[in-house]
């Protein structure tokens, strides 16, 4: 499944991943490969992504709190819209 996470200025993350936990305005919910398409608003919180993933604005680590460790990457938000169709993530945080 490709992820790929975006800030209002620049393009952020993006990389194959297994799963991917979002702070949902809802609650927090899990997408893993096939999942349903979906459309679900973004509150302050943490993503967490199990997969391989590449920084493309290394100056903005800082500014969202990345931390990579092997597979696991994390990013806290404070808000954002997440869309999942044809097991593509694309995510506008704030």
């Amino acid at each position: 499944m490709l992820i790929e996470i975006y800030s209002i200025d620049c393009k952020l993350l993006s990389g194959e991943i297994d799963s991917a936990i979002f702070p949902g305005s809802d609650g927090s919910f899990q997408v893993l490969n096939n999942h349903a398409p979906i459309v679900s608003t973004l509150t302050k919180g943490k993503i967490e992504i199990q997969g391989e993933i590449s920084f493309h604005a290394e100056d903005s680590s800082g500014k969202y709190n990345i931390n990579k460790e092997k597979k696991a990457t994390s990013l806290q938000i404070e808000s954002g819209l997440v869309e999942l169709k044809k097991n593509s993530i694309k995510v506008l945080i704030d």
